[in-house]
């Protein structure tokens, strides 16, 4: 079992799956990475590379090298542990599926082989948020695919630097994908990869995040606002779960801690507010996705819808919602195309193709795609609809004139109209319920009587469902059952039965919700006592649509009227009203809160006006950030009776002010549609883009050849990964030889190498000098070769050992008359556990007896000279020069010596270093009894000039300091003790004195040992 991994917070962090893709040049780049790499971070590493078939990799020892984390080669059903690595095998591609290693045989192919797109893909749908996919060195574009699989999950990209790359075609094509988070040289991926994993947002399992969409105090809303005024997108419309995990991961990258940072950092870095943005439109996306649905596609509904058309002035008409960058809205021209074709019908074909996201938009536009789109369109097509150029393909002008690319938000802007079908797949599962709702109802609108709706696999139609017919509920298409004309989708109009028939006299389809509902007793009573006691007032839904009308509003609304009519209150209250009542509403629904206006001025004739309180209440279902919204609007009329109870924060009605504000929301919303004329525009503005494609039959001649080529890449790419493995095994193999035969050349130790049949195998040079051997002499039998020992066994011992006996050490003398210490040892390769040879080691060891003889003799000699010395006897007087500049503390020295019993002391005293020296020149002492400080010299200074006069003695230093004060480095010289005259004491003192005499009688004698005798 793996070490567990806990977060500061002592929980089990969660277990991150790298994988590492490399291909020609990765071998470098993965050495380089691990040798970088903590080997405690807590992640799993899955190295995926382009390996041959045909040559056993030798990459598990080539890592060994650079990291101490344990390196496994991946067997079916292994489950990746903390802190290792796993290897793919050879002849073998890999996926993941709930957290197992599953192998799959490798086939043969007719694209090119791309392992790490299809283990990156694996990973993305298994580990979610939890996998990180890293693209090293290699050519080709391995690996762009399986990154978008990982950005559309959530998980992390990193790329190896294209300039530090030996190869930059993987890296460089995972960065024109516009999807990586990381661009990094390999050594500094390990440190940021564990800063990134460790960090708390992004080590807790748990959102913090998803509860911030409902405090309208934190900075999440904030940071919504930026990104509207950056992208013109509400965001605050999107799945928290969605937005959390994103916006927690841009905070890791970018190691902040705290949303109120991140907001900040947002104000500093439009880049940063670029990236988010893309984030969270997760715009992932290719050619014919789900090619299961496609298939359903093509053979149940495209067909029924072209054969309606046939004539030129037929078009049929899609739109596909949310198309990224343009793979499925050509996708979806190429099916129409080529089932117009294949009927010999002449109706032309219309893909309106719309995004929120200006940039994928300005892409889908180009209609440049990578090569890796081979691996989804089939050979035909990519002939029929493709021009390729290079390493990239270009549509063709027929499909590029079929599709019209906007920018619209499904959220806001107008639907289109009179839609065959609408493909709107893998959009509506990141919103929330109420977007859900109000896209849909949008589509419904966009949709012909009979037409489709093509969903992605994971959205359903929801409420919904009555108003259409399920055609393929596995591929999630459905025909459109009538042609109800619907509202924008609420909360409100969750039972169909609500709805007025459309004009045309066409049955809508009743679900079962639609049959009435007898209402309960409670109900009753509730209505009853609501009329009798409430206020007069609207109860509206988020749509401002009017729901329920309490008491008489006749007063304050005004009469139906002949056209079509509405219920949205707007239209309903009167215009004395309409300022304040869409003034109230909008506050309401902006700061969801209560708002209470009172001295509302209404006319109810041209002579007399009354005057009313208005209040808006917010109710809201639940407090989850999608729940349904409703408004009442209550209408108090003033009364003359006082005691009125008093309403919280009323605000004085300003008509002209509230006429501004009023003013400045309907320029906005001009603003708005004035912004929808941009499809119509884009529609115009078509038919001068198509001026590009003027040389596009100059590559057809080289078709043919292409997939040829690109076969030839994979096994270049693959031979270039075994060749790098054994460029570095040969090079760890000569520098061994190479610091093996400085070692043979160098040695002063002979070693002869015996195979198991006693010849040579392998000599040092130093054997020369006693063994008769020649580099010739290299394979032929030991025996033959004559030296220069005084060993007749040498021989009988060599073969003793070679037949399993045990190693042999002897001294023995050279003809030369040298002392050689020879081992005689069984050889074993490390590889086998039998002996295979036999090794003679042979060191002169001449010296080395000698010296212990010299030292035997100087410690005989040393222990006579201390017997001696210790007999002589002590010296009845002793001779001592005192040298003091403190008059009272040399009297009392000098009086401890001359008071001592049984011992005699002459002691010469002077207070200067002038006069100690004219004594010292003159007179011969025994011993120097020096102050410390002599004026503003020391000690050690009074010895230096003795020193230098040549005159020598055992030195003792008096001193009121403690020893810490004191440059002790002087008593390595001829200073040998220390006394403090605090502590000074008789006995002390002639102790000193002998101990010193002692000490400098041996140093004596040792010198007198070094002497030549």
């Amino acid at each position: 079992m793996s070490e567990s991994h806990t977060t500061p917070s002592g929980e089990l962090s969660p277990l991150y799956y790298v994988a590492i893709g490399a291909s020609a040049g990765g071998l470098e780049a993965l050495q380089e990475f691990f040798s970088h790499l903590a080997v405690d971070t807590g992640a799993t590493y899955i190295v995926v590379q382009h390996l041959s078939p045909d040559y056993k990799s030798m990459m598990p020892e080539l890592l060994r090298k650079h990291t101490d984390m344990p390196i496994h080669q991946v067997s079916e059903g292994m489950m990746p542990e903390r802190n290792a690595i796993y290897l793919m095998p050879a002849r073998k591609n890999m996926e993941i599926h709930s957290g197992k290693l599953k192998l799959i045989n490798r086939a043969a192919e007719t694209h090119v082989h791309a392992p790490i797109d299809a283990f990156l893909q694996s990973l993305a749908l298994d580990q979610q948020h939890l996998a990180v996919g890293i693209v090293l060195s290699g050519t080709g574009s391995d690996g762009s695919r399986g990154i978008k699989a990982l950005k559309e999950h959530g998980g992390m990209v990193v790329i190896q630097d294209p300039k530090t790359a030996k190869f930059d075609g993987m890296p460089m094509s995972a960065f024109n994908t516009g999807f990586v988070d990381l661009v990094l040289p390999a050594s500094e991926m390990g440190e940021k990869l564990v800063s990134y994993m460790q960090h708390p947002a992004i080590a807790s399992e748990d959102s913090s995040l998803f509860a911030s969409f409902n405090d309208a105090n934190s900075p999440l809303s904030d940071i919504f606002d930026v990104l509207k005024k950056h992208s013109s997108i509400s965001f605050s419309n999107y799945k928290a779960s969605t937005v959390g995990r994103r916006i927690e991961r841009r905070m890791g990258i970018n190691q902040l801690t705290s949303l109120e940072a991140y907001f900040r950092f947002l104000l500093e870095s439009q880049r940063e507010v670029h990236i988010l943005s893309k984030e969270l439109l997760i715009g992932v996306t290719r050619f014919f996705r789900d090619k299961e649905a496609f298939f359903r596609l093509s053979q149940e509904v495209v067909p029924r819808i072209v054969k309606k058309y046939t004539s030129k002035s037929d078009s049929i008409r899609i739109w596909v919602a949310g198309c990224s960058t343009g793979e499925e809205a050509y996708s979806m021209a190429m099916l129409f195309l080529d089932e117009v074709e294949r009927n010999g019908s002449q109706a032309s074909v219309k893909v309106f193709a719309t995004d929120v996201d200006d940039n994928a938009i300005a892409t889908a536009s180009a209609g440049i795609y990578s090569g890796d789109i081979e691996q989804d369109i089939t050979e035909e097509r990519l002939k029929k609809y493709f021009t390729k150029r290079g390493d990239v393909y270009t549509v063709t002008q027929e499909l590029r004139q079929s599709v019209i690319f906007a920018t619209h938000n499904m959220m806001d802007d107008p639907p289109f109209s009179n839609i065959d079908l609408v493909s709107c797949r893998n959009v509506l599962i990141y919103f929330q319920s109420a977007a859900q709702k109000k896209v849909l109802s949008s589509l419904y609108f966009a949709l012909k009587d009979q037409g489709i709706l093509f969903l992605g696999g994971s959205e359903s139609l929801g409420d919904l469902l009555a108003y259409f017919h399920v055609v393929d509920d596995r591929s999630r298409l459905f025909r459109k059952a009538g042609s109800l004309r619907l509202p924008l989708f609420s909360p409100s109009n969750k039972d169909p039965s609500l709805q007025s028939p459309a004009q045309g006299g066409l049955e809508r389809p009743v679900s079962p919700s639609a049959h009435a509902i007898p209402r309960r007793l409670e109900e009753c009573v509730l209505e009853r006592l609501v009329n009798e006691y409430a206020p007069d007032c609207i109860v509206i839904n988020d749509s401002f649509n009017a729901v329920h009308i309490y008491g008489d509003v006749s007063l304050y609304t005004r009469g139906v009227s002949a056209g079509r009519v509405s219920n949205n209150i707007k239209d309903m209250v009167v215009d004395d009203l309409s300022i304040a009542v869409s003034t109230a509403l909008y506050r309401s629904e902006k700061n969801e809160a209560d708002v209470f206006y009172k001295d509302v001025v209404l006319g109810v004739s041209d002579t007399e006006q009354i005057v009313i309180d208005l209040t808006v209440f917010y109710i809201k279902e639940s407090d989850h950030s999608s729940a349904p919204r409703y408004f009442i609007v209550q209408f108090i009329q003033h009364r003359s009776e006082s005691g009125e109870p008093s309403t919280p924060s009323r605000i004085p009605f300003d008509a002209s002010a509230q006429s501004q504000q009023r003013i400045h929301d309907l320029e906005q919303e001009l603003i708005k549609k004035q912004e929808h004329l941009q499809v119509t525009v884009e529609e115009l503005e078509t038919t001068n883009e198509e001026l590009q494609s003027a040389n596009e039959e100059l590559m057809s001649a080289n078709e043919e050849l292409q997939s040829t080529n690109e076969e030839l890449q994979s096994v270049n790419e693959e031979l270039y990964t075994v060749n790098s493995e054994y460029q570095q095994k040969i090079v760890e193999l000569t520098e061994s030889n190479d610091d093996l035969d400085h070692v043979f050349n160098t040695t002063d130790v002979g070693i002869v190498f015996l195979d198991a049949q006693l010849a040579i195998r392998k000599y040092t040079l130093w054997c020369t000098r006693y063994i008769n051997m020649r580099m010739s002499d290299i394979g032929r039998p030991f025996s033959h070769i004559s030296h220069s020992f005084q060993y007749d066994d040498f021989s009988t011992d060599i073969i003793s050992v070679s037949n399993g006996g045990s190693s042999i050490e002897k001294e023995i003398i050279s003809q030369q008359g040298h002392i050689l210490y020879i081992r005689i040892l069984p050889y074993q390769k490390h590889s086998s556990s039998m002996q295979t040879g036999v090794l003679v080691t042979i060191a002169n060891v001449s010296r080395y007896r000698f010296m212990e003889q010299a030292l035997q003799r100087t410690q005989d000699e040393l222990r006579g000279i201390f017997l001696e010395q210790g007999k002589k006897p002590a010296p009845k007087a002793i001779k001592v020069l005192l040298l003091d500049d403190n008059l009272k503390d040399g009297a009392i020295v000098q009086k401890l010596l001359e008071d001592t019993p049984g011992r005699e002391f002459n002691v010469r005293y002077c207070s200067t270093i002038k006069q100690a020296l004219v004594l010292a020149k003159e007179e011969t002492f025994d011993v120097y009894l020096v102050d410390y400080v002599l004026g503003e010299l020391t000690a050690k200074d009074f010895i230096g000039v003795l020193q230098k006069e040549k005159v020598f003695g055992p030195t003792i230093v008096l001193s009121s300091y403690s020893a810490n004060g004191l440059d002790m480095s002087f008593l390595e010289e001829d200073i040998l003790d220390f006394l403090s005259k605090d502590e000074l004491m008789s006995p002390l003192l002639v102790r000193s004195i002998d101990y010193v005499l002692e000490r400098y009688r041996l140093k004596q004698a040792l010198v007198g040992l070094d002497k030549p005798s």
